[in-house]
């Protein structure tokens, strides 16, 4: 069964050291581990989805979070190595989404995507653990899809909310580690 890859917010402000928002060092040391994985995913031509905030300058959710991803400023551009593995494949099964909401699938194109491919599986890799990682796997349960994660493709603001993250999703969303 082909599975799609959703990576959740990748973004220089979520990974950089001088982020908006970063995880700083249990963000970048997920970069490359995500990125061999993505190139596995592409050679089995698995659908890969880079779900990534872009907020507008007043967007409510600054109320709640330090201003972020701001569409059109380097903090909203995937982190480097996830941009040039973005460009040179981009298109049919290599695409990104913008988001909003910690879901990715709310009000977005991505249910229609998966739809589309015929997809029933979902692996969810990337920041934060407990918050979009968290409501994008709780959308696609909701869903019906098949959840898969792997603890060292994500990564959150602290150990301890990652943690619980893991546990509640295994728990409560069924979700299952992905086979190495």
């Amino acid at each position: 069964m082909k599975r799609a890859y959703l990576v959740v917010d990748m973004t220089n402000d979520f990974i950089e050291e001088d982020g908006a928002l970063t995880c700083g060092r249990a963000g970048q040391i997920i970069v490359q581990p995500i990125l061999h994985a993505l190139e596995l995913a592409y050679e089995q031509k698995e659908l890969i989805v880079f779900a990534c905030d872009a907020h507008a300058v007043n967007d409510p959710e600054f109320a709640l979070w330090p201003a972020h991803c701001v569409e059109g400023t380097s903090g909203a551009q995937l982190v480097s190595e996830l941009h040039h593995f973005y460009e040179h494949y981009k298109g049919e099964h290599v695409r990104f989404l913008p988001k909003t909401k910690y879901d990715a699938f709310y009000d977005t194109a991505l249910e229609q995507w998966l739809l589309d491919e015929e997809i029933r599986e979902v692996v969810i890799c990337g920041v934060c653990t407990s918050i979009c990682c968290y409501a994008t796997a709780s959308g696609a349960y909701y869903r019906g899809y098949r959840v898969y994660i792997d603890p060292n493709l994500m990564a959150d603001l602290t150990e301890t909310a990652h943690d619980f993250a893991l546990q509640h999703m295994q728990n409560v969303l069924k979700a299952q580690l992905v086979e190495k």
